[in-house]
């Protein structure tokens, strides 16, 4: 206790923390007096925040326990302040350190004690987050929208379509300059302030199973940010405007809103939502900016967000992350490191619906690879969480479609194409970069499947493989680096399936030069490959063989040994006499 008067002198906290500590290692038994009992719980207090401030979540969360454990009998009566601060901020280092069952023990306490409905809205929220972390997301969404309610927020029975909504918050906006918007006031509200809070939440979840919900909760962070001030949740609404209206359409306007978000992160005076406005943001950008430039934006919001320990965020951030790394063509290798980086960061937190993606992304690289390592099957709790969300079930259709389409699998990737396309309706309301890949895999399985068809059933690949096309015409307007190779590949397949047979060698040429320019290895191999088959459609086996060699190369660079394996095997039949020796 002697230390007490230094510790509130000290400005770096240093004497702060092994002074507390030292009070820790001798217990609330050690202490005699009453009053001191309060003074060394507020002591825990103070550097419980200061590890906070450090990004120092565990630390913190064992100095809020221990202050709680200097509480004598009576605390909620007596100091009921000082405790439910201790126990509010030990919640949140609970959920940031996954630790559930403290985190329920904790918030009970509260829900028991607190003397206001807004007394308990911190360990309500922290509770909210819980079930959004784990396969409970209806019941996170209901519960969010059960205490917006009680907050005088109805987000229920929300009307107008999505277009209609996004273009009444965009007119909503169009009174003020981005300077004006910039320097809007702070919010001051705490209760509103927490109720910005519980609506940012809203729309993670309802983005995944119920996407026609979530522009109305952007809607409302908007307006409220403009009646009331911003709050550090108010760049995630700009940020998700943004990907909406580039997701309708206009890529040029989206992107700005998103930049509009990241400079609203440093004016409201909070990075707490840097994490997530990158998270959203930045899959915007790539369609706009060269591929590869965006990789460290999901760094950038990864460190932001374990800074905020925004856990959830953060392994958003490093998922994302890893799909841009397979898209772009990173050697494959380092892409399974960072995947298994992933998957354990998130087993380690039990995220189980981000963890069902990252397996979907595993899987298929591991068989690109051609590593003998097993990917995991599917647990039967999964297998549940795919059957009620319908954002999962696409990408894991989508993963199924691709690597029967990768591994020259007609049938398999007509089956899960058509599974692709039975849920795409009511999934993510933002754009995401997968989003333009998935347009083109099934693009281009669907003129394969045109090409194969005898019945009427190939005017309706036809009419998928024509609607891909021109998604990816238009993206290639916004970001000729990232999507031009992507669109000239499909003109060509759509020639061939066409016959205009001149123009579909053309569009090859196209295609595997601007994949090379733009360094994209994989496109660049795959382009070879298609261009190959092409080919030997039409006996030329010596320039096919030109293609397969130059295919089989670029699939060995990109680290696809089990895609070279599988591109021997598939030709060798025909054309052995002139293939490398199998590695």
């Amino acid at each position: 206790m002697a230390l007490a008067p230094l510790v509130a002198r000290e400005e770096d906290g240093s004497i702060l923390l092994t002074a507390v500590n030292q009070l820790n290692l001798a217990g609330p038994e050690a202490v005699q007096e009453k009053s001191q009992n309060v003074i060394v719980a507020n002591l825990n207090l103070q550097a419980g925040k200061k590890s906070m401030e450090m990004s120092d979540f565990v630390a913190a969360y064992s100095f809020f326990d221990n202050g709680i454990s200097f509480l004598r009998k009576k605390h909620w009566e007596e100091h009921y302040a000082l405790s439910l601060e201790l126990f509010d901020l030990a919640a949140k280092c609970a959920l940031t350190n996954s630790d559930y069952t403290s985190l329920k023990l904790l918030s009970e306490q509260v829900i028991a004690h607190g003397r206001s409905y807004e007394d308990k809205l911190s360990v309500m929220y922290v509770s909210t987050c819980a079930l959004a972390f784990s396969f409970r997301l209806p019941e996170s969404i209901e519960q969010g929208l059960d205490v917006l309610a009680n907050l005088g927020i109805e987000l229920r029975g929300m009307g107008t379509s999505m277009e209609a909504c996004v273009q009444e918050t965009k007119d909503l906006l169009s009174v003020y300059t981005d300077d004006q918007i910039l320097n809007t006031r702070q919010m001051i509200d705490p209760t509103m302030i927490m109720a910005m809070k519980f609506l940012g939440k809203l729309i993670g979840g309802m983005n995944q199973i119920m996407p026609a919900s979530s522009p109305h909760v952007t809607q409302r962070i908007i307006q409220l940010s403009l009646l009331h001030g911003m709050s550090p949740v108010s760049p995630i609404g700009f940020a998700h405007l943004g990907s909406y209206t580039a997701k309708l359409g206009d890529i040029s306007e989206g992107y700005h809103y998103v930049k509009l978000a990241r400079s609203l992160v440093d004016k409201v005076g909070s990075r707490e939502s840097a994490g997530g406005v990158i998270c959203i943001g930045s899959p915007v950008r790539s369609y706009v900016e060269p591929l590869q430039a965006t990789f460290e934006y999901h760094n950038e919001g990864y460190a932001a967000a374990m800074a905020s320990g925004d856990v959830l965020q953060a392994a958003l951030n490093i998922l994302v992350r890893d799909g841009v790394f397979l898209f772009a063509g990173v050697n494959l290798q380092t892409t399974q490191e960072k995947i298994a980086e992933t998957a354990n960061f998130m087993y380690e937190r039990k995220m189980m619906i981000s963890m069902i993606v990252n397996k979907c992304l595993q899987q298929s690289v591991l068989k690109l690879i051609g590593t003998d390592e097993k990917p995991q099957d599917f647990s039967a709790e999964e297998v549940s969480i795919l059957a009620k969300n319908n954002s999962v079930m696409r990408s894991y259709n989508f993963h199924k479609a691709y690597m029967s389409f990768m591994f020259r699998l007609h049938d398999d990737s007509k089956h899960y194409t058509e599974k692709y396309l039975d849920c795409i309706d009511n999934t993510w309301a933002n754009l995401i970069l997968q989003h333009a890949f998935q347009a083109f895999y099934t693009g281009l399985i669907s003129f394969w499947v045109t090409r194969k068809s005898r019945d009427e059933d190939g005017q309706q690949w036809h009419d998928r493989g024509m609607r891909s096309k021109l998604a990816l015409k238009k993206w290639a307007e916004s970001s000729q680096w990232t999507f031009e190779n992507k669109w000239f590949l499909l003109e060509a397949e759509e020639s061939y399936c066409n016959k205009d047979f001149e123009v579909a060698k053309l569009f090859y040429e196209k295609a595997i030069s601007s994949a090379k320019d733009h360094k994209f290895v994989h496109e660049e191999a795959l382009a070879c490959e298609l261009a190959g088959y092409f080919h030997v459609e039409f006996g030329d086996t010596e320039k096919a063989m030109e293609y397969f060699l130059l295919a089989h190369e670029k699939y060995h660079e990109w680290g696809a040994l089990g895609k070279c394996d599988n591109l021997f095997n598939d030709i060798s039949q025909s054309v052995k006499d002139v293939l490398p020796k199998k590695r």
